[in-house]
Parts: C-alpha cells; structure tokens; sequence
C-alpha cells in the first residue's frame, strides 16, 4: 500500500513539473473559437535593475488593409503595451473566409537612458483553412521559424561623466630655504586595484610629481558600474636631505548611483582625522644639512673642516711665539743681573 503510495506522489511531482516547463514555452497563437486566433507577445526585463513597472509599446500591422485586426486598432495598426516582465493575448481576430494573412509585430518604444531595448520585427504567416482552421508561423528577421514572440530588453546606465567629476589639487608647500627647488612625487592608490583610474595609471596605482611649492592634479575617469570606490593619496618620502616629509593621508571616497540611466558620482574626500577637505595639502620643511635643527651648530664636514685644523695650526704657531718671547725675555733679565752682580763684586 505505502509502495503504491510513493508511486503515486512520484507521478504527481513529474506532472507538476512537465506543467511548470510547458508553462515556460509561451505558444505564438491559440484558437479563441472556430475562425479566430489569439496572437500572444512576451516581454522580459532582462536585468533586475530594471524597474518593474517600466512599459514599453508595440504595433501589430497588416500587409493588407482588408486583413482582419483585433478590435481597437487603428488605421495605422493595432497598438498595445506591456508592463514589466509579462505576457499579453492580442485578439481576438476573426477570420470568415480560407487564405493567406501576413502580420508583423514590431517593438515601437524609443530607447530610454540606459536601456537597450530588443528592436526586432517578428512575421507572422496565419493559414485559415475552408474549415476555419487556423494554423500560425512566426519568422524571426532572419527568415528562421520563431517558436514564440518575445522581446527581452536588458537596461545598463551611461558611464559616468569624467568632466563632472570633482578633481581636488594636490598642494604642496615648502618651509625653509631651500638653496634650489626638489622634486617631490605623491601617489593616488585604489582600494582594489581593478577599479577605475585616471589616464597613466597601472594596477591602481598614479603618480604625480610636483617640484618645489606648487600644486597639480591626478585627473578625471568614468565608472561603469554602479557602487563605493576607495582611493588614498599621500606623498612618497623619497629621502631627500634635508626635508621632514608630510605623512598625511587623505581618503577619496566615491558613491556612484544612477539616475535616470545615467551614473553620477557623489564625492567625499577626508584627511587623517577624518574632517572632509577641498584640497590634498601637504607641507615639507627644509632644514640646511649644516644645523641640527635646533639652531646650534652641527658637525662641520668639507671646506669647513679644512678652514678649523688652518685657524687651529694658526692659534699653535702663536702660542709657541709667544713662548718663544717670553723665554728670551727670562733669559735677558737673568744675564741682566747677573752683569749687575758681579759688577757689585
């Protein structure tokens, strides 16, 4: 009993799902009664940042004006929409008499900001026999058969516009007196290096180089997809003498969105602490290699050492001048009265 039990909820689970793959296979037509025809048309947003509700608009026309249409056309042919992802039946159209119809569907709607939307033109061949037998074939452009009319829009925003995008300059300014100017190099670094950069830079990485006080920028680059971009820019302490390099580290942070099928970029750049910034300001001072930085005299090296050991050989020959004199003059005073004594003698 439980055996047939399985069996039979076996079956049942393969019935329901032969039902859900015949319910994806939309037919081109149906027979509504004796003579007529329901035509169906599928439409399928194709991205799931596609709003909803977004409609687009077809036509149905006829090669010939005497044609049957569907009721509510027009002379121009048989106008309907579809809202989102839908299936619509057009008809019903009601044919009395044997013969050949040609019809053509056709996507009318002008293409909105971001989307691209499926422009082809089906044909439809309906055969009505002298028994009101209806018999539907739908060609693709191509002229192959199409088992089903369906048109599949798919929606990607416009890149972002460089020119729109805030581009800060990097200022760089120099304390001190420096005898020439040096040049200093600063790095725009992406969080990931595939996201987007400014023209010369590679794996996410762009350097910048400025030559003594002044200032400069990175430039502008688009975005593709929408999302949250990262980048740093701080300043490459390349060891030049007598510099104290800035460590600053400053932090672009990038949000594009879109709006309206295009992307736009909201930018916030911050410093070190955090506190949002207009520009990337860095500032190096020079100390001359000769003082220690205190404004007492450092070690002397070079010409100077050289002009030290001459005062000190100058300083050496006076001493021993000056020796040299005062022991000429002990001695004249001892002959002196040496004279003196033998004189009172």
């Amino acid at each position: 009993m439980s055996k047939r039990i399985l069996q039979g909820g076996k079956i049942l689970a393969m019935g329901a799902i032969l039902a859900c793959l015949m319910g994806l296979l939309i037919p081109v037509a149906r027979a509504a009664q004796p003579g007529e025809v329901m035509l169906t048309v599928r439409q399928v947003l194709a991205d799931a940042g596609m709003q909803p509700e977004t409609t687009f608009s077809y036509i149905l026309t006829t090669e010939s004006a005497s044609n049957p249409m569907p009721p509510g056309s027009e002379a121009n042919g048989y106008l309907f929409r579809i809202k989102g992802t839908d299936d619509v039946n057009i008809g019903p159209i009601a044919f009395t008499q044997a013969g050949r119809y040609v019809y053509e569907i056709a996507h009318i709607t002008s293409p909105q900001a971001g989307y691209t939307c499926n422009q082809k033109i089906y044909k439809l061949e309906i055969y009505v026999k002298r028994g009101l037998d209806v018999t539907v074939v739908a060609y693709k452009e191509d002229g192959s058969k199409a088992s089903d009319v369906i048109y599949e829009h798919n929606y990607k925003a416009h890149p972002s516009d460089p020119n729109a995008m805030t581009d800060l300059p990097v200022v760089k300014t120099v304390s001190g007196n420096p005898t020439k100017d040096s040049a200093f190099i600063f790095q725009l670094t992406a969080k990931k290096p595939s996201d987007p950069m400014p023209a010369g830079g590679v794996d996410g990485v762009k350097k910048l180089q400025i030559t003594g006080s002044g200032q400069g920028t990175f430039g502008t680059w688009s975005y593709a997809e929408e999302g949250i971009y990262y980048y740093t820019v701080s300043e490459v302490n390349s060891g030049i003498s007598g510099y104290t390099y800035d460590a600053t580290v400053y932090t672009i942070t990038d949000a594009v969105k879109a709006v309206d099928g295009q992307l736009e970029v909201t930018r916030v750049v911050t410093n070190g602490v955090n506190k949002q910034v207009t520009s990337l300001s860095f500032i190096n001072s020079y100390t001359p290699p000769s003082s220690n930085g205190s404004g007492k005299p450092g070690p002397v090296t070079g010409d100077e050492s050289q002009d030290t050991l001459l005062y000190i050989a100058l300083f050496c020959a006076a001493c021993i001048a000056a020796l040299g004199s005062a022991a000429w003059l002990l001695a004249s005073r001892r002959r002196g009265r040496r004279k003196q004594n033998e004189n009172e003698a």
